[in-house]
């Protein structure tokens, strides 16, 4: 089965914004798709091991992230910081609830799976953890399509609207 994916043509000087404030900072697109997480938040990554997540993703996209679509929905896997964590198939989340979950039943299972793999991987509590994500990083958890939970910087996953895995589950 193969896949379908298109290229977004996004300009270099577009300024991601709005969406409760993200990019205060001004940077461009062709700024942060070079250093998705971007200097002012480095600077606040405590954590080696998050430092080090956050370090390989700007290694990973120095030369430029391309946003695609796969199958009509933005791809966010090039952005992605830290482990990636597979979610439950719609079957075991019925299974689970006995019911077809809500949208908030189903975003607290695979937040929940992020926070202990970060506390896990980190040695953190899975308290810190959760504050690794937004407060430390500027990243939200992104519930890819294919079943997939990772951080990914705040900027790009409001910027880039999308429907993911809980509209997935929920269909």
């Amino acid at each position: 089965m193969s896949m379908e994916f298109e290229e977004c043509v996004i300009s270099e000087g577009d300024v991601p914004s709005g969406s409760g404030g993200i990019n205060r900072e001004g940077y461009t697109y062709g700024e942060l798709r070079r250093q998705p997480i971007i200097p002012e938040v480095m600077r606040g990554v405590t954590d080696p091991t998050v430092h080090r997540w956050a370090e390989e993703c700007n290694a990973r996209n120095r030369s430029g992230f391309v946003m695609r679509k796969v199958a009509g929905e933005y791809c966010f896997d090039g952005l992605h910081v830290g482990p990636k964590v597979r979610l439950p198939e719609r079957v075991e989340l019925i299974r689970r609830f006995g019911r077809v979950p809500s949208a908030a039943e189903v975003r607290e299972v695979s937040y929940s799976l992020l926070r202990e793999e970060i506390a896990r991987q980190t040695g953190m509590s899975v308290a810190k953890a959760a504050s690794a994500i937004g407060n430390m990083l500027d990243c939200v958890p992104h519930e890819d399509i294919s079943g997939y939970v990772y951080m990914v910087p705040n900027w790009a996953h409001k910027w880039f609207r999308h429907r993911g895995y809980v509209s997935r589950i929920l269909s």
